[in-house]
């Protein structure tokens, strides 16, 4: 199981610039929702224009709000925290680190895997898991990113399907807010996926689900420890069997 699409970005080697990687773009909320189709799609017309976030943009706590994929909708307070695995290196190997919680459950779980930037593709990650998951590949392409009206960022991104764990090609969005990107913002980015006029995209869009956000992790530290036990993914063992 390759988890969310946590999607990924602010590492790419191209995607240099003086902004600081807490700084929103020039227009926030639905007014600055940028989207594109991921650039592998066959006939899609990404290109240089299509803006990666400033390198490190990426390197900060996420929870995540929306998902496609069932078995992410049932998750508890999801969230994800990216970090260089060489902090001189903000546009290398990516630890790919995630926690979560069940329903009627309070154990909080991880699953780890390492993200390799793409050579070509701007904000895009190539997604490796380790452990029991040694051999699950997805692909994880930014959709959109940028602020709330409330300047709280957000990101949502396309993963591929993960053929070893079974897991479908999917759609998530992320927010470092505790309550997510607000409804006009999450409205706009909606719209503006449906209008690439892809028949993949939209069909995810139309399933998004709203995740649990509960507020039972609230006031306990992040769970930002890539170690040996999170790289076996053993807590997932029960999950995904």
């Amino acid at each position: 199981m390759a988890l969310p699409t946590k999607v990924l970005v602010g590492t790419f080697a191209v995607a240099v610039t003086a902004v600081t990687a807490l700084t929103c773009p020039p227009h926030i909320g639905p007014k600055g929702v940028r989207v594109h189709l991921p650039p592998s799609f066959e006939n899609n017309t990404y290109h240089s224009s299509c803006a990666a976030p400033p390198t490190g943009w990426y390197f900060q706590p996420w929870s995540m709000f929306y998902a496609f994929i069932p078995q992410y909708a049932a998750f508890r307070n999801f969230q994800y925290d990216p970090t260089p695995i060489d902090p001189s290196k903000p546009a290398g190997l990516v630890n790919d680190l995630s926690s979560f919680q069940l329903p009627g459950n309070e154990t909080i779980y991880t699953a780890c895997g390492v993200d390799t930037p793409h050579p070509t593709f701007l904000a895009v990650l190539d997604y490796a898991g380790t452990g029991i998951l040694e051999g699950a590949i997805s692909k994880y392409s930014m959709l959109a990113w940028g602020c709330d009206t409330h300047r709280a960022k957000y990101y949502a991104s396309y993963s591929t399907a993960a053929e070893l764990s079974g897991t479908p090609a999917g759609i998530d969005v992320m927010s470092t807010s505790d309550v997510g990107p607000d409804e006009a913002t999450v409205g706009a980015l909606a719209e503006a996926l449906e209008k690439l006029g892809n028949a993949e995209i939209s069909a995810l869009v139309a399933t998004l689900t709203k995740t649990t956000q509960d507020g039972r992790r609230k006031g306990l530290p992040m769970v930002n420890t890539y170690d040996d036990y999170c790289k076996s993914n053993e807590d997932l063992i029960n999950i995904i069997s």
